[in-house]
């Protein structure tokens, strides 16, 4: 079987099962209970491999590019922290205060959990586009409004580089909505993002920046209609705010809405490949030594994108020589 495979098996079966409750356990391993982690582990990794018995653990996770399960349940327990019970105690890896709000099911509103909107309203006074652009980590979105096919006016702003082209997207959809309710005025807000339609019809989101945004369309449901447009097929007015929305990076004016829960996520993933490298360097065995003189740091892409170390090429070379040291 292919090996690429088998590691997204891994990932999304194995470790997931293995893992279960690492957001409660996860943050106080003793070395026994670490011990025991990296035996089961180590069954999985022998079978991937097809190593030998007598193959070093530590190098096993290497050459696969899968971290040790103990640094990854310590991310678990983190993210477990800082999300859902907005500890500030690891501030050091992201400031809580510009981190979107995890929200409890019971605490939204049912009226606003599941919201129907109409695609098109019959009696609109404008028509509005919206669209979120990022381009080289930069971030923003563009609200174009439409009275009788004529642009009247143009929002561009740009957001934070954590911020995610979602959260762009139903940022512009809500302002499009406030600025309805400001003007009182009824509007057909059409996007191309089926994601942020997703979002809004969901009644399982649990970000704070979404549901108030769910709070606010609710609120001006009898005002709006919301449709979505497919992209880059020659709609004049999705055509404009696609272009309106790249000159958000250069002129766009600042627009605060807090990080992303991906956001964390990416981080976590940065702090699980430190920690491996610390965890990794610390060897100091003779084998690990020796290993480490070809591969000096670890990664979790190195079965997939290293082309002349795979496993099966560098098993017979690098555990080789680990094994006999």
């Amino acid at each position: 079987m292919n090996k690429n495979l088998l590691k997204i098996w891994y990932y999304t079966v194995i470790e997931k099962a293995l893992l279960y409750g690492a957001s409660v356990w996860g943050g106080a391993l003793t070395k026994n209970q670490i011990d025991r982690l990296h035996s089961i582990q180590r069954i999985f990794l022998l079978k991937f491999t097809r190593a030998f018995r007598t193959s070093y653990t530590n190098v096993l996770n290497v050459l696969t590019g899968i971290p040790p399960l103990h640094i990854v349940a310590k991310a678990e327990f983190i993210k477990f922290r800082i999300w859902v019970n907005r500890s500030n105690e690891y501030n050091t890896i992201f400031d809580i205060n510009l981190l979107d709000k995890y929200v409890p099911f019971k605490n939204i509103p049912s009226r606003q959990k599941l919201i129907n909107l109409d695609s098109k309203i019959s009696n609109a006074d404008y028509e509005i586009y919206t669209d979120g652009s990022r381009i080289e980590n930069e971030t923003g979105f563009a609200v174009c409004i439409l009275k009788d096919e004529i642009n009247i006016q143009n929002y561009l702003f740009k957001l934070n580089t954590y911020n995610s082209v979602f959260q762009a997207e139903l940022a512009a959809i809500e302002f499009a909505v406030n600025w309805a309710v400001k003007e009182k005025v009824k509007v057909n807000i059409h996007t191309d993002s089926l994601s942020s339609i997703s979002a809004i019809n969901s009644a399982s989101t649990r970000s704070e920046f979404v549901n108030k945004g769910k709070s606010n369309i609710f609120k001006a449901k009898d005002m709006i209609g919301l449709s979505w447009v497919k992209a880059h097929v020659g709609i004049p007015g999705n055509e404009l705010a696609d272009q309106q929305a790249k000159l958000t990076i250069t002129s766009g004016e600042k627009f605060v809405i807090p990080a992303p829960y991906s956001h964390l996520k990416g981080l976590l993933k940065n702090y699980i490949v430190n920690k491996w490298n610390e965890y990794w360097n610390s060897y100091d065995s003779a084998s690990g030594i020796r290993v480490r003189g070809y591969i000096n740091q670890v990664s979790p892409k190195f079965l997939i994108h290293n082309k002349f170390l795979s496993v099966d090429m560098v098993h017979s070379h690098l555990t080789f020589i680990a094994l006999n040291s």
